[in-house]
């Protein structure tokens, strides 16, 4: 059997457009403005997508695997020539150490690097890495794991969450917004169409990003619970035997995140900005007591 890797179409695709328009719309200013050096600017956008161009693709080369080896890109690799493969962790380099990878670690001393956010197939490839190579399993299964839909109203629920508004997180999401709206309302002239639409659009912006930021846990004997403070419609429930393994992450200008890994090594990154770091130990602690791993990376 082979598998050959698919770049992700959101993550990938959709962030690098998103990317180079960004670039690109500086660029345009840059070049339309009559400033003093404002067009060295808008070459500098230029090659900063480029760069950013380059790193997509060089992390996100074309992927083969198979009973004999990998090919990455043109390069072939052989499982007999594997010291060491880390089905799960974190990425190399400066920019990629937060993201979560795959690494092979082969006897000429070169590493493979198979980042999650890039392929859409990820957990497919990692599950037959981990059959086929290390379990060396003769047939391999790929079977995704579905989320639960039960009602658990009648389930004993451990909460961990933190205040959706006088949390630290959340007194800068609201502190922002009341200023944003009484400040300028004191002029009349903030009280006419376009001063009003652009406050509302800043306040439903910041609300969005925040809000984004704003998970909260809870646990049973059976379940692992994910909620949102403010999207109360969201609610994606795990069976814990299901859980490989739970790591607290954190990334560069952001709060502290839960990551779930799946059997079936499907992730998902949760956001938890109003959870104060008691509540993270102690529900490391009530996971840990229900035999799921768990790899602290930011308390």
């Amino acid at each position: 059997m082979e598998i050959t890797s698919r770049r992700h179409p959101y993550k990938f695709y959709f962030a690098l457009l998103i990317i180079n328009l960004a670039f690109l719309c500086f660029s345009i200013f840059f070049f339309i403005s009559n400033e003093v050096n404002a067009h060295a600017l808008g070459f500098i956008f230029i090659g900063m997508a480029a760069v950013f161009n380059y790193i997509f693709l060089k992390k996100s080369p074309k992927i083969i695997v198979n009973d004999k080896g990998i090919q990455v890109g043109k390069k072939q690799y052989y499982w007999n020539d594997r010291l060491e493969i880390e089905i799960t962790g974190k990425g190399m380099g400066y920019i990629h150490s937060d993201y979560e990878a795959t690494k092979i670690l082969f006897k000429n001393q070169e590493v493979v690097c198979i980042y999650d956010v890039y392929y859409a197939n990820s957990p497919e490839i990692k599950s037959f890495i981990n059959q086929v190579v290390i379990n060396e399993s003769e047939a391999f299964k790929f079977e995704k794991i579905r989320l639960e839909k039960k009602n658990l109203s009648f389930e004993n629920l451990k909460t961990f969450k933190g205040h959706p508004i006088f949390s630290f997180r959340g007194i800068m999401m609201w502190g922002l917004i009341l200023f944003v709206i009484f400040v300028p309302s004191k002029n009349p002239k903030s009280l006419e169409f376009v001063p009003i639409l652009v406050v509302s659009a800043f306040c439903l912006f910041w609300f969005l990003l925040n809000s984004w930021m704003a998970h909260y846990f809870q646990i049973s004997n059976k379940y692992f619970i994910v909620k949102n403070h403010y999207f109360f419609w969201i609610k994606k429930v795990y069976l814990l035997k299901d859980i490989r393994e739970i790591v607290y992450d954190q990334q560069v200008r952001q709060p502290n995140a839960l990551r779930i890994i799946t059997k079936d090594f499907d992730n998902s990154r949760f956001l938890a900005g109003t959870l104060r770091d008691k509540h993270w130990l102690e529900m490391m602690t009530v996971l840990r007591n229900k035999k799921i791993k768990v790899r602290n990376e930011s308390i």
